[in-house]
């Protein structure tokens, strides 16, 4: 192992990839290593990088910094971040490493662990001490207690994840907290005793422990490993992480490459991050991670080398003056008033906009327009980044229009795509009994086979726009019958309900002979779910049911059965019919639908999967509070000093995260920030990454 750790920084500024692939082929790196001509030079070295796309893209950059149309690349590993759920080292572990991950059980993750937490947490909500005034004090229904499964299901990865025992709850005082917490408290203790041994019995283990003994064995195949060994891009915000990064670090022939180090922080306000005597730890500063990472690696600020200098239009400083703590935003007076900032700061401003929309549709459609113009120009690329899917789609349509092909790596929610909306609509119309709105919707939809056909309208003219037909299919085609015989008085000019001057009397004998046939189909159609019983049923058996109704009628998407085969694989717990359409929305709520990448100029990112991508106009969208920065969730099973207590990471680390994002992005040529001023008729309060860049700027700027 090397006695001194090798850690450079590259500036926000700086084309993050370019560099660091140039910085290894030139040996700046102090690697011992120079491919020249080889061609299987690179085959020996190893790179770690935060996300699946940034290895995507390393590979594309190497062979544009080579100048070559092929070569033997590096071993290129997502290493993961804060919101990496799996670390798959064993798909590509060469030596000690291999065997170790293969013997590691799998990971008992996803719908599975929810399940099983939903049953616990039922049968808490059911006992004496949750139960008031004929109801639960909690998880009043599935769809709630499997909600708060995922919740504890994040706790638990949590306190995986910072490496604090479950012990530990043992130190906390019930009589120091508000009683809900000390009726949470007692059943965590009773989960602590339950979990474990579900987990042997199913031969499994949590995945933020599974994914903790991956980089763990990594670190150790590495100690012995003497080729060139790399990790970039990532802060260590988890401690297994910065553990493995620490080890590249003090290898003989490892280095760790940072994303953007705050080296314009003065020394005394670095300080301040880390809890300073009695100043708390600044959690939601965007170099709070990666001050913890160097003191972890055992090196100073001062020695980490940079790989580049900070471009011309480079916004490093204004940035890291609008994000100092608040603890020290005193210095503002003195350092805001300095010739040379003021000279950074027009230079730095120049190419930065701020665009203030009315509304959503409003902002989607100006970002539309900058995305547009830039394309104008030969090769010059764009990109919006938002954690907003909304204002993502909005402007993802906006340029469908234009017939501007965009690459999305986003992806939604399978509830939000048309395959979900779909299949909540079958199951909503099947378990409430047609009702009129919902089933027009469903018939309406376009992945339903009856989309488009004259007996759709038909049917809604004659018995689904005035009063409710009753319950279910038979109601409907009680309903379709009473209206053909009223019908055929009106035609045969007897006394009728039916007026000449109502639309329903222009139907004709064969539209209604449609409409008669198609209601004979839907009832073949639901008969799955339509008039269950309504004592428990398993919910893999009504998943089962579900999804011979969707495919009864219409397309059953790859995706979509995917997530019906989770349910039947894992679903044992029982619920009554009527809670089973709100269920299963929680139950694919997790899903996620990505599209394919695409190789354009104009692209979508979420914040994660901007990390490490470089384009000429980065448009920043959505920035306003509980979105850029997000909301700081609330923990319904720990309060904030009992986390504190028990050294987990207090909600103000989200927003940590969402800064040094924002600070990066910062780095692009020309910058667009943009947020609107009301959200679903509500007015929003801008972001205060920009009110704080709005204020070092000053006014006349």
């Amino acid at each position: 192992m090397a006695s001194r750790p090798r850690v450079f920084n590259i500036p926000a500024s700086a084309e993050f990839l370019p560099v660091l692939i140039r910085a290894l082929v030139d040996d700046r790196l102090a690697l011992g290593f120079k491919p020249g001509d080889d061609p299987l030079a690179l085959a020996g070295v190893t790179i770690y990088l935060p996300t699946r796309r940034a290895c995507r893209l390393a590979q594309k950059r190497f062979l544009d910094v080579l100048g070559r149309d092929a070569a033997i690349l590096p071993r290129i590993v997502p290493i993961g971040d804060i919101d990496a759920d799996e670390i798959d080292f064993a798909e590509a572990a060469a030596g000690t490493t291999a065997e170790p991950a293969l013997e590691l059980p799998e990971a008992l993750g996803g719908l599975e662990r929810k399940m099983l937490l939903a049953e616990l947490i039922l049968k808490w909500a059911d006992t004496s001490e949750m139960r008031r005034d004929g109801g639960s004090l909690v998880a009043n229904s599935p769809a709630s207690a499997l909600a708060l499964a995922g919740d504890l299901a994040r706790l638990m990865d949590d306190m995986v994840t910072r490496q604090v025992p479950w012990s530990k709850l043992d130190t906390l005082v019930p009589e120091e907290h508000d009683e809900f917490w000390q009726k949470t408290l007692r059943f965590l203790r009773i989960a602590r005793d339950y979990w474990p041994a579900a987990l042997t019995e199913r031969g499994k283990i949590d995945p933020a422990d599974r994914r903790n003994r991956l980089i763990d064995a990594e670190a150790a195949r590495l100690q012995k490993h003497d080729g060139p060994v790399i990790a970039a891009g990532s802060t260590g915000s988890i401690p297994a992480t910065a553990t493995l990064l620490a080890t590249i670090a003090r290898l003989p022939r490892g280095a760790v490459v940072l994303p953007g180090l705050d080296t314009d922080l003065d020394a005394a306000t670095w300080d301040i991050i880390a809890k300073d005597g009695d100043v708390e730890a600044a959690h939601g500063h965007p170099q709070f991670a990666m001050q913890a990472l160097l003191q972890k690696i055992g090196i100073a600020r001062e020695e980490v080398a940079a790989l580049a200098e900070p471009k011309s239009h480079g916004r490093e400083r204004i940035a890291s003056e609008a994000l100092r703590p608040a603890a020290a935003s005193e210095l503002w007076q003195q350092r805001l008033t300095e010739k040379a900032f003021a000279a950074h700061a027009d230079a730095a401003l120049d190419k930065l906009s701020v665009i203030e929309a009315a509304n959503a549709e409003e902002e989607a459609l100006a970002i539309a327009v900058a995305l547009r113009e830039a394309v104008e120009t030969p090769d010059k690329t764009a990109a919006l980044v938002t954690p907003d899917r909304a204002l993502a789609r909005r402007v993802l349509a906006a340029l469908k229009r234009w017939q501007v092909p965009v690459d999305d790596s986003g992806g939604d929610v399978l509830p939000d795509t048309p395959a979900g909306v779909f299949a909540q609509l079958a199951a909503e119309a099947a378990i409430e009994g047609l009702p009129p709105v919902t089933l027009l919707a469903l018939l309406k939809h376009p992945l339903c086979k009856f989309h488009g056909q004259r007996a759709v309208a038909t049917l809604e003219r004659a018995v689904l726009r005035g009063p409710r037909p009753k319950r279910g299919s038979a109601g409907l085609a009680q309903a379709l019958a009473t209206f053909a015989a009223e019908l055929g008085k009106f035609w045969r000019g007897e006394p009728s309900s039916l007026h000449r001057s109502e639309p329903r009397a222009e139907i004709h004998e064969g539209e209604l002979a449609e409409a008669t046939a198609l209601a004979a189909e839907l009832k073949a159609a639901f008969a799955p779910l339509e008039d269950l019983p309504q004592h428990p049923h398993r919910i893999a058996d009504l998943a089962g049911r579900h999804a011979q109704v969707v495919q009864a009628l219409g397309t059953m998407t790859e995706e979509l059965a995917a997530a019906f085969d989770e349910i039947n694989a894992t679903g044992s717990l029982e619920i009554k019919p009527g809670d089973y359409p709100e269920l299963f929305h929680a139950a694919i709520a997790d899903r996620q639908v990505r599209r394919p990448e695409r190789d354009v100029r104009v692209r979508i990112y979420g914040p994660l999967e901007a990390r490490l991508q470089t384009v000429d106009r980065l448009v920043l969208g959505g920035l306003v509070e509980g979105v850029w920065p997000p909301q700081t969730p609330v923990d319904p099973w720990l309060s904030r000093p009992m986390r504190h207590q028990l050294g987990l990471d207090l909600p103000e680390r989200r927003i940590g995260l969402s800064a040094h994002d924002f600070a990066q992005a910062l780095g692009a040529r020309e910058v667009v920030l943009s947020r609107a001023a009301k959200l679903s008729g509500a007015p929003t309060v801008a972001s205060r990454f920009v009110q704080r860049l709005a204020a070092v700027a000053g006014k006349d700027r």
